[in-house]
């Protein structure tokens, strides 16, 4: 009987593992956690040295060794369930040591297992958190185990567990062992007295939290009692949120709920009535059908109980905007360029990140000009580039990347740095100073970082190629994307020097530089320069169109009606025909709405809003004011 019941527990369990790994492989994606966190675990006792200097470092450490693998995410999502569904193990272990088959054994591995999933829905998530808590469940069953032995002992390795506990994953896992093991002391030895433990436990734990911060440490208080570490800058911290403070508090809460449970129960066993001169030995339980039955229908309920509480905190906790937008900087690291720009018109909203990744992937794609306004440009220029004055976190590495795309080294190098700020020992910001010092021909700087990449386990492909530039200083001048960069950066070392003045520098350096050629222009455009974007037009013919793009052609054919005259180098197949009439008609229908532009505005954005036209009476930030009033468009 009892093996039916654990045999149907098992096959159930299995369900939600199987149910989990989906979840977290298809709808978390820890892929999606690896690039925007930008993990980075190197070996080496250097390395290590920083983690082993505080409390929880360790436990930190073991995680960067896990969350290195999110890059792959089947294996990534293995491991997270791996480690979810091991602390959910251990929590049946205990209960089953001092409670027996309890009916909702079920229930408990999967809140724990369920919260273990939960808690990677924010995906500025530390999974050090996690494995902070499996050190404390690890601990938790230890101390279960010597007290089931010997009571006695128990309470003498109860603070050596505690203090290597303390060092090891730091101090809210230390409270979660001291209460967890508290409860269980007082379970597992029925004795009155025993209750004392639990304040003394507690009180211990905050001793050896104090000593640590007053005389060992050099570590904020805040930092030893939270679940996670505040390291400053704080821009792109994780705040604890419901999700991570009921991860913590489940199981401690199970152990008292059992506590309860057991202290109140009334044990009713159905006995076989013993044929005369038998002894008690052979007395039974009655293994009735009915039992059976019921047992079925409890598991299945918890199971279908478990599955809307699963389904209920997925959608809430689940933020899927948050999501995209993370999907799309994952899509520009990996110059997934085709699969961006259609990924992005599943965003509704108007985000400047997307905007900005947009215009980068119609500039890689060779159609920036073409596809302008394929996207609303709410924010003019600061689409294009993402205005420093107003740049989060976040933005440093795609800015770093935007000017490398254009040639412009030293701003590259400056984003680049002001991201490792942000996000030390990152591969992806590692790269990027390699690359850029390669460009630059300082192979020795360049080395200097590829030797710290050495020691990254998923980098060692790239730095095998990247290392022999080093030692044979002329194969990187072979090197397509290095020739490339090398004839597009500007000789002369420049800082802060501006957008526009670097756009202009990039093509005083090498006219050739199609993609700094379309951002100027387009820059133009968006910011109505129209005369400079005359003057610099006048160059498109160096690049052999046969067909002048469509923004280029809108906004001529604007600056053609204000000036009443045609450019010199403007023939007649510069700008089309169709060009000219539609142009025609775009004025027919603000006309026949006699000039009232918030009336004829529907009508418009169905057959023009994605031009020029729309945008410069609709779009157009000198027109909205966004910026001077600073609307949120993000």
């Amino acid at each position: 009987m009892k093996f039916k019941i654990f045999n149907l527990s098992g096959w159930y369990i299995l369900l939600i593992l199987l149910s989990g790994w989906f979840v977290t492989s298809s709808v978390i994606q820890p892929l999606l956690h690896f690039s925007f966190q930008q993990t980075g675990f190197y070996s080496g006792w250097e390395f290590l040295g920083n983690y082993s200097s505080y409390p929880g470092g360790i436990a930190d450490y073991l995680a960067g060794f896990i969350s290195q693998f999110f890059a792959f995410n089947t294996l990534g999502s293995f491991l997270i369930v791996a480690v979810a569904s091991l602390q959910g193990f251990i929590a049946l272990n205990i209960l089953k040591r001092f409670s027996g088959e309890l009916k909702f054994r079920f229930t408990a591995f999967a809140l724990i297992f369920l919260f273990g999933i939960l808690v990677l829905c924010d995906y500025r998530y530390p999974y050090y958190a996690s494995i902070r808590l499996l050190l404390a469940f690890l601990f938790t069953w230890r101390f279960s185990v010597i007290n089931f032995r010997s009571p006695k002992a128990s309470l003498m390795a109860w603070p050596v567990l505690a203090v290597l506990l303390f060092y090891l994953a730091s101090g809210s896992s230390l409270f979660v062992f001291a209460l967890s093991s508290a409860i269980i002391a007082v379970v597992q030895n029925k004795q009155r007295i025993w209750l004392s433990v639990i304040p003394i436990f507690l009180a211990v734990s905050a001793l050896i939290l104090y000593t640590g911060y007053k005389f060992l440490f050099q570590i904020t208080l805040k930092n030893l009692y939270g679940i996670t570490m505040v390291k400053p800058p704080e821009q792109l911290a994780y705040t604890p949120g419901i999700l991570i403070y009921a991860y913590y508090a489940v199981f401690p809460l199970i152990l008292l709920i059992v506590w309860i449970y057991l202290r109140f129960r009334r044990t009713e066993t159905v006995l076989e009535a013993a044929p005369a001169g038998k002894s008690k030995k052979s007395e039974m339980p009655v293994a009735k059908i009915r039992f059976y039955k019921k047992d079925l229908f409890s598991v299945s309920i918890q199971l279908i109980v478990f599955g809307l509480l699963g389904y209920f905190l997925l959608n809430k906790y689940h933020d899927t905007a948050k999501k995209k937008l993370i999907t799309i900087e994952y899509l520009a690291e990996n110059e997934q360029w085709a699969d961006l720009l259609k990924y992005s018109k599943t965003i509704d909203k108007y985000d400047f990140r997307v905007n900005f990744q947009v215009n980068r992937a119609h500039a890689h794609l060779g159609d920036l000009s073409e596809h302008l306004f394929s996207y609303p440009q709410l924010l003019g220029v600061s689409g294009l580039f993402i205005d420093p004055t107003t740049m989060l976190g976040s933005s440093f590495v795609p800015t770093s990347d935007l000017y490398f795309d254009l040639g412009f080294m030293g701003e590259s190098q400056r984003w680049a740095f002001e991201a490792e700020t942000l996000l030390p020992n990152s591969p992806r910001i590692l790269k990027r100073l390699v690359m850029i010092n390669l460009v630059k021909r300082k192979y020795q700087l360049a080395g200097q970082f590829l030797k710290v990449l050495d020691k990254n386990l998923l980098c060692r492909d790239w730095v095998s190629k990247y290392s022999k530039y080093v030692s044979d200083t002329t194969l990187a001048a072979s090197d397509q994307l290095i020739a490339e960069k090398r004839r597009f950066s500007p000789r002369t070392e420049l800082y802060n020097v501006g957008t526009l003045q670097g756009l202009k520098l990039l093509l005083e350096t090498n006219l050739d530089n199609r993609m700094a050629y379309d951002y100027l222009l387009s820059f133009f455009i968006l910011d109505t320069q129209f005369p400079e974007f005359i003057e610099y037009l006048k160059y498109y013919s160096h690049f052999n169109l046969k067909k002048m793009p469509r923004s280029w052609e809108e906004t001529l054919a604007i600056y053609i009606m204000k000036t009443k005259a045609f450019p010199s180098f403007v023939t007649q197949e510069t700008i089309s025909k169709n060009c000219l009439q539609q142009f025609t008609e775009f004025n027919k229908v603000v006309r026949s709405y006699k000039n009232d532009l918030p009336a004829a505005q529907s009508i418009l954005h169905r057959d023009y809003g994605e031009t020029f036209w729309y945008y410069l009476l609709y779009l157009n930030p000198k027109v909205t004011n966004v910026l001077k009033t600073k609307t949120d468009v993000r």
